[in-house]
């Protein structure tokens, strides 16, 4: 198969991230990971064994139990984003799909939790609105108050999570509430996170733009964002900073490094911050960022060094390891291009396969150090199941997916992978179930993601010696794009085959 493209109240946890936390890569798609230092071990035990039911009850399609699991988990620990706030969250949106609603549920538990917060009850009115949720997800109302009760609570990640919530679903609103992206953008700027926030008060002056304090106020945080933290360019929107990837058009304080000149006063001005300060790691790194960009790759990389040799944290060795896997996948692809021009040259064809087999070794060593690092990021976790796999190591990818799909947004990639997984092992039957799982969660049929999980379904069933069945699917696919891989020439000789002309032939 073709590869494609994861009761009692806790005590009140400490303000800040968890240890390495701020090396965790962007972009996974995760709520950021809780804060447990000051919870009971106990405590901690006992949440997981709700989150764990929780996740099980999931598996077996009993939504509403999951639920109540899950809330009761997050009674123990209220501030753990990453179980607790995304599992709730994925069963309401399972239940949600199936149709159901909750019925008077979401009303009295809102009204609980105003009386909750009345009597000075924050963290049981945080819980009531919760429950509201489970069975409101989408609801802009609910997640602004429970962001704004994280808020209170201290509970920040918790908080930052439901805040970008609320702001995708304030988007897809006839009109987007401007309250919701200037609270996130104070809980980012409390955390130091100033172009988050630029991002955050420009979608805000995109509401109100005749609002001159904000603008004002991300004039003055980008300047944080360039000076301070060494950012080299703006998001180009805020929906690209909640990872969807729709393009709108740039503001006065969305200014995109488009051009050499830019790129090299920037230089400029990273260069003497450093040089005012030679023992910032950060200031390194932000200028390691710049040198990649002016294509000075070796200075970044010494720059890189340094700052890891200075401060030990694993963020400067990540962000190594990225710009090295960088340079494997364009060797790849000059070699690739190469070999489009010239397909029958043996040693291109020889220097391809070993290039592959040196990434595979040095990605699998790279994620595998990283789920170490990160053991709770489901992205992290994927990756290093999809790097498994690739050397073929089955057992292994088979149980770094399975823990994966508890991801949503990676639920489906994880299920294919499974499936190749089970498909590579011949387990037929286990991969069939793997991709029809995926089949009837993705809502999208005609996308490549789409007509590679019926393509290997397809082959699947004709593994399992099962040709009716795939036959239909095989036609399914050439139905959508005749030239998908092999699909049109294995319907065809499977439809011979039925039809017993081969063997009169």
């Amino acid at each position: 198969m073709a590869e494609p493209a994861s009761k009692g109240e806790a005590p009140k946890p400490r303000k800040g991230k968890e240890p390495g936390a701020e090396g965790q890569p962007s972009g996974s798609g995760e709520p950021p990971a809780e804060t447990v230092m000051a919870v009971a071990p106990e405590v901690l035990a006992m949440a997981a064994g709700c989150f764990d039911r929780a996740d099980q009850a999931v598996v077996r399609g009993n939504l509403d139990y999951a639920i109540r699991l899950y809330l009761d988990g997050l009674r123990y620990t209220p501030s753990d984003a990453k179980r607790g706030h995304q599992g709730l969250r994925d069963a309401a949106i399972r239940r949600r799909n199936q149709g159901k609603r909750g019925g008077l549920g979401p009303l009295i538990n809102q009204a609980k939790g105003a009386l909750y917060q009345m009597i000075g009850r924050p963290k049981d009115a945080m819980i009531a609105l919760e429950a509201a949720f489970a069975y409101d997800p989408q609801n802009v109302m609910l997640l602004s108050q429970i962001m704004q009760l994280a808020r209170r609570l201290e509970y920040d990640d918790v908080a930052i999570w439901f805040g970008e919530l609320a702001a995708e679903e304030t988007l897809r609103s006839k009109k987007p509430q401007k309250q919701v992206f200037t609270t996130l953008a104070k809980l980012y700027e409390d955390q130091r996170r100033y172009q988050d926030a630029v991002n955050a008060l420009s979608q805000a002056i995109r509401i109100d733009p005749a609002d001159r304090d904000l603008d004002k106020q991300a004039r003055d945080l980008s300047a944080h964002a360039s000076i301070e933290e060494g950012k080299l360019e703006s998001v180009g929107d805020f929906h690209d900073m909640i990872r969807d990837k729709r393009s709108a058009s740039a503001s006065a304080t969305q200014q995109v490094v488009r051009t050499r000149e830019q790129l090299d006063a920037q230089y400029e001005e990273l260069k003497a911050a450093l040089d005012a300060d030679p023992e910032n790691p950060a200031k390194m790194q932000a200028l390691a960022e710049c040198q990649t960009r002016r294509g000075f790759a070796d200075e970044a990389l010494s720059l890189l060094k340094k700052a890891l040799a200075l401060s030990g944290e694993y963020r400067y060795k990540a962000r190594m390891d990225d710009f090295r896997m960088a340079d494997y996948r364009q060797e790849l692809r000059d070699l690739e291009a190469k070999l489009e021009a010239e397909p029958e040259r043996a040693d291109l064809k020889a220097q391809h396969k070993e290039l592959l087999a040196k990434r595979d070794v040095f990605e699998l060593e790279v994620y595998a150090e990283r789920q170490k690092q990160y053991p709770t990021d489901m992205a992290v976790r994927y990756e290093l199941g999809v790097r498994q796999y690739r050397s073929g190591q089955q057992d292994a990818a088979i149980v770094s997916l399975q823990t994966s799909t508890r991801d949503p947004k990676r639920r489906i990639l994880a299920l294919n992978m499974l499936g190749r997984c089970f498909f590579a092992k011949e387990l037929y039957q286990e991969a069939q179930s793997q991709f029809e799982a995926a089949i009837q969660q993705y809502d999208l049929t005609s996308d490549p993601l789409a007509k590679e999980l019926r393509y290997n379904l397809a082959k699947t069933f004709e593994a399992e010696g099962k040709a009716a069945e795939a036959i239909e699917w095989y036609s399914v696919i050439v139905q959508q794009d005749y030239q998908y891989r092999d699909a049109a020439k294995r319907l065809e000789t499977l439809r011979r085959k039925a039809s017993g002309k081969d063997s009169q032939a």
